[in-house]
């Protein structure tokens, strides 16, 4: 029974090791699926514009994204189409990377794309398929929201395989990861999800296995627990520049070196932002409270970070400048990527001109056209030379 069962599990991995398809093949999208054909594999992407899909299959496309550019140039295995159809044709394994993001609204997330992406799937009447959703999700929602769309699908098994990335580093983070988290439906699913990341990465990343439920909350809380130790690491720095002789940069590197503690991530400076740290951190504290928990600490994490912005507005004022330049202000520093949002420099920044200074943005123009679009005339413009 054993043997029978070793040789079901190689089989069932080898099919998979022939094609894979990958839905959605936006920033991240694109970039695991390069990766992937970059590790050998069949991969056939699928996403809705037919435009972006040509310049994809002819490798005219560019990206700020390091290496992405490349990668598709090399690519040989690896073509896109429109039809959803046609990618779950290809591979019994599809990686699901729609967006869930919601910028405007009360909802960090908002999933109604994927919800809406397994009712299209459950349409076409397929069977015997394992989607894997790389999108980020609340927890709780494959099993309340994307199984009961397909639920009489046979054969179909849906595990959840979150990238802990950041932008401008995607293809970095997925080929040399510290941890791949899998949150596995059956046994079987999580070998093959395990067997393609030994092949695909560069180096020899833990592998974390457990439920779906399991992983849903722990990709939150892991970057929430991150976003806690910047903004403590701030914190600390604050009532160190408020002390006399204390030395804020001695003291966070003191407690970095603590085993408990580390180094990564604590340092005094701007506060965290970008796409993926202040939305998880509230993503978090909603879902802790739909279901009656405390949710005091992801909060004060939240409202410590603005505090921290007005602080150091407030401190920038105090210096009574003619004028406060504001340089490399994308969500982090020396970001290969044109993202501005959540910027905590942006947010020092609009504080300091909306109380009367005058202040100058300096950056490329590609930066500059996107905070002028945000904040307009607000602040005066200089492009970087």
């Amino acid at each position: 029974m054993k043997r029978i069962l070793c040789c079901v599990l190689f089989l069932f991995a080898r099919i998979y090791s022939e094609n894979i398809t990958v839905i959605g093949i936006g920033k991240l999208g694109l970039c695991f699926a390069l990766c992937l054909e970059k590790a050998g594999y069949q991969v056939l992407g699928v996403d809705l514009s037919k435009a972006y899909i040509d310049s994809l299959n002819d490798k005219t496309f560019h990206s700020h994204e390091p290496w992405l550019t490349e990668y598709l140039r090399d690519s040989r295995q690896f073509r896109a189409t429109t039809s959803l159809e046609e990618g779950l044709a290809f591979s019994d394994l599809c990686f699901i990377f729609v967006p869930t993001n919601h910028l405007k609204g009360p909802d960090p997330y908002d999933p109604i794309a994927l919800t809406e992406l397994f009712r299209k799937i459950y349409s076409f009447g397929i069977s015997n398929k394992h989607l894997v959703i790389g999108s980020t999700i609340p927890p709780g929602y494959i099993r309340n929201c994307a199984l009961p769309e397909i639920k009489n699908c046979p054969g179909i098994t849906i595990s959840y395989n979150p990238e802990f990335i950041a932008q401008g580093q995607i293809i970095e983070g997925l080929r040399a990861p510290d941890m791949v988290l899998i949150g596995e439906a059956l046994r079987a699913n999580g070998d093959a999800i395990e067997a393609i990341y030994r092949k695909l990465c560069t180096n020899t990343p833990s592998i974390e296995r457990m439920s779906v439920e399991s992983a849903e909350i722990a990709k939150m809380a892991l970057n929430c627990f991150v976003t806690a130790k910047i903004t403590y690491a701030n914190l600390i720095g604050d009532i160190a520049d408020e002390t006399p002789g204390a030395d804020k940069a001695a003291i966070l590197r003191a407690i970095g070196k603590d085993s408990r503690v580390g180094l990564k991530y604590f340092k005094a400076g701007y506060g965290y932002g970008g796409p993926c740290f202040p939305r998880d951190n509230r993503a978090l504290a909603a879902y802790a409270s739909s279901i009656g928990m405390n949710t005091l600490p992801l909060e004060a994490t939240d409202r410590t970070n603005r505090w921290h912005a007005e602080y150091m507005a407030k401190k920038m004022i105090a210096q009574g400048l003619e004028e406060y330049c504001f340089e490399d202000v994308c969500y982090k520093s020396f970001c290969a990527v044109p993202i501005i949002e959540e910027s905590q420099k942006l947010a020092v920044a609009k504080k300091i001109a909306e109380s009367g200074k005058t202040v100058t943005i300096i950056d490329s123009q590609e930066i500059l056209e996107k905070v002028r679009e945000e904040f307009g005339e607000l602040f005066r413009y200089r492009e970087r030379q």
